[in-house]
This record gives structure tokens, C-alpha cells and sequence, in this order.
């Protein structure tokens, strides 16, 4: 059994996010919450608050869904439905964004520069410069513009570059935790493939409900996966965690759909 916590604020996303995309009902949710001893209560708080902070909305009375300025769970929602088919092989090019004339004095847009950054894999080479390989399906200017709607002032300097000296290119592959990376590819799918051979096993509600938690676990990684090249990270290890997660998306799917159908008339 999984044994871990859940809260109302993310009960609801992670059903989100299991939906990848699609609306849910108060129904739902709260029918689902009871699996994890969350009150009808909490749900509409929570939903109340999401709704507030611009994460949710209803698109009917009691049907909502995530907004469209939920980015950052959008991402995560595409890691889970494409796997690593967002990358391509590696030309040795980096792309680089220059911050140096945004200042650091305004935290609130400091906070969300870096955040932007870090969610296409930027790292700090040095002060106000960061880099990440040019491996990445999207074009220089869709990547660009996105880095703007995630948070990146207008104002900020991109580019590519071909050649650094000996010295930099030795040194840029420690700016990200490669090791922790792989070591976490490996952990997630080992977990996930023993859940997946155990859950026939499990009633359904045991199979909704840790179909989810598991699923939990997973989210850090995958909002914050760099998608680096080969030369950085074993790129076959990251291919058999994406199968495992869609693999576990597509069971607790279905676990979720019995679910709801033996729940709600």
C-alpha cells in the first residue's frame, strides 16, 4: 500500500491532471475526496480558492477545469501525454538568455524569471546568464515567446550559440544534477512497474486512490525535467520512466472511470 497524504488543493489537481486536460465535477470531486478522508467542506474551499488564484475555472456550474494561464500545470500535462518527444538530437548548440539589465531589486518579478527559467531547463552559468542545450522540439522563437508567458520579461536578450571555450564546456554539464536526474528515472519507474504488476490485486477504490498518490510522486520530476541531451543523462532510462507514468495515467484512468460510474447516477 502507498501510504502518503493528500490535501484538497491537491486532490484537485491531480485529478486535473489525470483527466490531462478535460473538466471534472464537484461530483467528482467530492466523491473521490472521501478516499481520502478529505470533507465535502475542505472541497469547496479549496475549489473556491483555486478559482481565486486563476489555477481553475468553472466552465459550467460545477464543472471546471484549468485555466489557461495554469502553465506551469500544463507542462506537466505534457510531459505525461508526449513523453521525451518534445526533444531532438542535439546539434552541440546552446541557447542562452541574458538577464543582466533586468535587475534583482523587484523579487515578485525575479521570482517568476527564475521560475520560467528553471521550467525550460536554464541553468546559471554565470550572474545573468543562463544556458540549457539546444535539444528542444520548439523553435527559437516559440521557446522565446513561451519563456515570456511563464514569466520572462519582454526585455530579456536570447540567443544561440556554437562554440565555448574548453574550459566552460567541461564545466556545463555540473550545472545540472545529471545523477539525481537518472537516479530518479530509475526510482520512478521501478516504482511504478511494481505497482502496475501488483494493482490487479487491488479494489478499486485502492487502485483509484494510489493510482493518484503515485502519480503525486511523480509531478516534481516531471515539471522540473530539463530534458537534457544524451551527453548529459541517460536518455534511455527517461524513455522508460515516460512509458511508466503514461502507462500509470492510462490505469488510473480507467481505475477512476469505474470508480465514478459506480459512485454518481
Amino acid at each position: 500500500m502507498i501510504i502518503a497524504k493528500m490535501n484538497a488543493r491537491d486532490l484537485i489537481i491531480d485529478l486535473l491532471l489525470g483527466l490531462q486536460g478535460r473538466a471534472i465535477s464537484i461530483k467528482q470531486i467530492i466523491v473521490a475526496a472521501r478516499l481520502f478522508e478529505i470533507s465535502e467542506n475542505s472541497i469547496r474551499v479549496a475549489v473556491t480558492r483555486l478559482s481565486g488564484d486563476g489555477v481553475i475555472e468553472a466552465i459550467e456550474r460545477g464543472t471546471y477545469q484549468f485555466t489557461l494561464q495554469s502553465h506551469e500545470w500544463a507542462n506537466v500535462m505534457l510531459n505525461r501525454k508526449h513523453g521525451t518527444k518534445q526533444t531532438k538530437v542535439w546539434n552541440q548548440h546552446y541557447l542562452a538568455v541574458f538577464t543582466g539589465e533586468l535587475g534583482r531589486v523587484d523579487r515578485t518579478a525575479l521570482n517568476r524569471r527564475e521560475r520560467a527559467l528553471k521550467h525550460f531547463g536554464f541553468k546559471e552559468l554565470e550572474q545573468g546568464i543562463y544556458i540549457r542545450p539546444d535539444n528542444l522540439v520548439i523553435s527559437f522563437e516559440q521557446l522565446f515567446a513561451e519563456l515570456q508567458v511563464s514569466g520572462l520579461e519582454a526585455s530579456a536578450k536570447i540567443c544561440q550559440i556554437s562554440h565555448f571555450d574548453t574550459m566552460t564546456v567541461d564545466r556545463i554539464p555540473k550545472l545540472w544534477a545529471t545523477q539525481n536526474l537518472n537516479q530518479n528515472y530509475e526510482k520512478y519507474n521501478h516504482m511504478i512497474q511494481t505497482w502496475l504488476s501488483t494493482v490487479h490485486q487491488l479494489s478499486l477504490e485502492e487502485a483509484a486512490r494510489e493510482s493518484l498518490l503515485l502519480g503525486r510522486q511523480t509531478i516534481s520530476l516531471l515539471m522540473n525535467d530539463p530534458l537534457l541531451p544524451e551527453s548529459f543523462v541517460d536518455v534511455q532510462l527517461r524513455e522508460q520512466f515516460a512509458q511508466s507514468v503514461q502507462q500509470l495515467d492510462q490505469t488510473g484512468l480507467e481505475a477512476w472511470r469505474k470508480f465514478y460510474e459506480g459512485q454518481i447516477e
